[in-house]
């Protein structure tokens, strides 16, 4: 089973595989970098991250990534300019971003869509419980519907066609590369 996303991750391992590592492109990231994991501290004026279980060894695009899926995955077109034009400015404040890696967003979306399809088959694993809350039932309703979301856009990757997430992610690029 899972024929589709056995593809995809073909596809992608050798992608992966073909990328070159240095100090400057790769690293330790948060991997979960998004609002819900950010706290400012008004009294110290500075933000606070939290929740590393989720922290990988990668390169350094996938926490932009994580971060665009929370900031550009809702919302109405111009907030979500506004919001990776944020990111983006204070991303830049601190490390520069390698255009070739930038180009390369796409991919990485696809790395992780294939990482949270594999949580939550592990997730969905042995999960019947007798008795089990009326919320339990609808998380997992919840969860069987992205991962059937994502059967769906793994088998539109295989076969070469644009899928749902794509335009957003246009927009970051036009975003990233209008300043040049």
């Amino acid at each position: 089973m899972e024929q589709a996303a056995k593809a995809e991750l073909v596809k992608v391992k050798l992608w992966l595989s073909s990328l070159n590592m240095t100090d400057d492109n790769f690293g330790l990231i948060h991997y979960d970098f998004q609002l819900g994991n950010v706290l400012w501290d008004e009294h110290e004026q500075h933000f606070n991250v939290f929740d590393f279980d989720d922290s990988m060894y990668h390169w350094f695009a996938m926490d932009i990534v994580t971060t665009l899926k929370d900031l550009l995955e809702s919302g109405r077109q111009e907030e979500q300019v506004a919001k990776a034009e944020s990111f983006l400015k204070g991303y830049r404040s601190v490390l520069s971003l390698d255009e070739e890696m930038i180009r390369l967003i796409p991919w990485f979306k696809r790395f992780d869509q294939l990482y949270v399809f594999s949580r939550i088959l592990r997730a969905l694993e042995n999960s019947d419980i007798d008795n089990a809350p009326q919320w339990y039932d609808g998380l997992k309703g919840k969860l069987k519907l992205i991962n059937d979301k994502t059967r769906q856009e793994f088998q539109h990757l295989g076969k070469n066609k644009m899928i749902h997430w794509v335009t957003p992610w246009i927009i970051f690029l036009y975003i990233f590369t209008k300043d040049r």
